[in-house]
This record gives C-alpha cells, sequence and structure tokens, in this order.
C-alpha cells in the first residue's frame, strides 16, 4: 500500500474534477474521444480505461492519471 500520497478515491476525485469545472460527462467524453456511457462507467468504477485514455481525462481535468479510473 503506497502511503506517500493523500488519494481521495479515483472515480471520486474525477468526478469533483469534472465537477470543478462544470463539465457535464458528456462534453468531457465528447473532448476525450469516448462516449457518455463509457465515462459513466469509469466514474463509477465499472470499467479501466485505457491508458491513453486515462491520460486525457487527466489533461482535461488537470488531475494526475492515477486519479483516473482503476
Amino acid at each position: 500500500m503506497n502511503t506517500t500520497r493523500t488519494e481521495i478515491p479515483r472515480p471520486q476525485a474525477m468526478r469533483e474534477a469534472r465537477r470543478r469545472l462544470k463539465l457535464t460527462q458528456q462534453v468531457l467524453a465528447h473532448r476525450v474521444g469516448c462516449t457518455e456511457s463509457m465515462m459513466t462507467k469509469i466514474e463509477t468504477g465499472r470499467a479501466t480505461p485505457a491508458q491513453w485514455l486515462k491520460e486525457a481525462i487527466a489533461r482535461e481535468l488537470g488531475i494526475h492519471s492515477w486519479e483516473v479510473g482503476l
């Protein structure tokens, strides 16, 4: 277990960042090139995004890629 960083559970951190930027799942999905359905699954922890998608979401939200999905 990594104890060097304080983490909010990843889907929650991603959701909070998206909401802070006042983006809908639909808008974020369009910007990063995935479906709204996939974005919902990522945020709820039901899907693990590919590395390229994690990085794209992280860039859009201004967070670390480890905060996106599992």
